[in-house]
């Protein structure tokens, strides 16, 4: 007694494919309406502002090398409530407070660099660098700004000198977050998933179906002899 062996035929699959194509695009084009309609309150853009400090003493190189060595150890001071709660001051704004401060603004040091090179270089020089994003340009760059100034006075009473100062104020933003685009994106994978999805079902079904279609199927893998062969009724 012969038992039909399960085979999958990547042509047979294919040809299955393009034959339910419409069903595949019909189900791509309504998962692609479903995702228009879950982005369609998108979220607003996001602006990011960048302001840089650094150490610099008028008096010594033994103070710049102090005040480098200062910023390093004490990188976690930058995004302390007290530096936090001086820059919401010198913002000037009720509506912003220490808290918003902590929240939206991130603190990079050049220090952290992997790189030989560059950690050689940090031995003598730190840049640290204060990255505000909001949904408003100006309170970015404002916020940056604040954030740095507020830092380079808090390492001046902790070294008694004002070694550390600002190297660039915020002048610029950038866009850290389009909306648009995201939205957009999220619109095409919802379409992708529904692609995929559709092409799943068709390519199970096209499985699971034991009719036999070909000679090779008929003979279960040309095991059985062929007796003969109806041609196609044209």
């Amino acid at each position: 007694m012969y038992k039909n062996e399960f085979e999958i035929d990547i042509v047979r699959i294919v040809r299955a494919l393009f034959k339910r194509l419409k069903f595949i695009l019909l189900i791509t084009i309504l998962f692609f309406i479903v995702g228009c309609g879950v982005t369609l309150d998108i979220e607003e853009d996001r602006y990011g502002a960048v302001a840089t400090v650094y150490a610099a003493a008028e008096n010594s190189y033994s103070e710049a090398t102090a005040a480098v060595t200062a910023m390093n150890a004490y990188l976690d001071v930058a995004k302390s409530y007290k530096v936090s709660q001086r820059a919401a001051l010198l913002m000037g704004r009720s509506d912003i407070s220490a808290a918003d401060i902590q929240s939206l603004v991130s603190v990079n040091s050049s220090a952290k660099s992997k790189n030989t090179t560059t950690n050689f270089l940090n031995s003598s020089a730190t840049i640290i660098s204060f990255v505000a994003t909001t949904n408003d340009p100006d309170l970015s760059m404002a916020m940056a700004d604040a954030a740095a100034e507020s830092y380079a006075i808090e390492m001046s009473n902790i070294l008694k000198t004002d070694s550390v100062k600002t190297l660039d104020s915020a002048h610029s933003t950038y866009v850290a977050y389009d909306a648009s685009r995201q939205a957009w994106i999220n619109r095409i994978i919802f379409g992708l998933a529904g692609f995929v999805i559709a092409s799943a079902v068709v390519v199970l079904f096209e499985i699971i179906d034991r009719k036999v279609r070909t000679i090779r199927e008929a003979t279960i893998r040309n095991q059985l002899p062929i007796i003969g062969i109806i041609p196609d009724d044209k």
